[in-house]
């Protein structure tokens, strides 16, 4: 069991500390749930002890994957192939992948929907989906290198051009 005051990440959330660890009755028996609070939005949310790895929640990568997520970051993809997909397959695809927690392919999602939205209007879910990812990608970099938000911010956005 992990302490309070360690750094996760979770899916879909990004980069968070277990600022506590609680336990509550569900159907007659006693459950443990980390309390978490996310780095980027401040949000707080309950995860089940014996649940988290099965949910996604694992240990912050390394500094070293630092230069996998700029390779990433930097990669183009093959965007006419992309647009082919209609926008909301296109939303469905990019929400399972980023609900593995995968740092890289939220990385990729990232970067194409960033392109895409350069190229022209992206659909609202597109567009919530391009700051969650940024977001995520940021809070990990955050825990990663022990650097501020403004730092982790700026590095995304120069890789990412």
């Amino acid at each position: 069991m992990l302490a309070v005051g360690s750094s996760v990440i979770y899916p879909m959330h990004g980069g968070a500390r277990i600022t506590g660890i609680d336990e509550h009755e569900y159907d007659g028996k006693k459950v443990k749930y980390y309390i978490l609070t996310t780095l980027c939005s401040k949000m707080t949310v309950s995860v089940p002890v014996e649940s988290a790895e099965r949910l996604g929640m694992r240990s912050v990568a390394k500094p070293s994957y630092t230069t996998k997520i700029e390779a990433a970051l930097r990669d183009i993809p093959d965007v006419q192939k992309i647009k082919s997909i209609s926008w909301n397959r296109r939303l469905q695809l990019y929400t399972e992948k980023l609900k593995t927690g995968d740092i890289l392919e939220v990385a990729k999602i990232y970067k194409v929907l960033k392109i895409l939205d350069g190229m022209k209007k992206i659909s609202v879910g597109e567009r919530r989906l391009l700051h969650t990812a940024k977001n995520i990608i940021i809070s990990e970099l955050m825990l990663m290198n022990d650097e501020s938000e403004v730092q982790a911010t700026e590095w995304v956005d120069e890789k990412s051009k």
